[in-house]
């Protein structure tokens, strides 16, 4: 597993660019970057965003440290 930064630098695009392609906030990446709760269906839309720019499907659960809420 990675965390979402880590994923993040291997997309090889920045904050406000992963924020953009996920439809979310800049704050609520850099929020789950450093491990503060964010709602499930903003990190499911994070998931998403960086599976389309690696090439392979993640999940929320796939994504270490990420902490979520309903």
């Amino acid at each position: 597993m990675a965390t979402l930064k880590q994923l993040r630098f291997r997309s090889g695009l920045s904050l406000s660019q992963i924020a953009r392609k996920a439809n979310v906030a800049t704050s609520t990446v850099s929020r789950a970057e450093q491990g503060e709760p964010i709602q499930e269906i903003k990190a499911a839309q994070i998931a998403r965003a960086l599976g389309e720019l690696l090439g392979r499907n993640i999940r929320v659960e796939d994504i270490e440290g990420l902490n979520v809420y309903q």
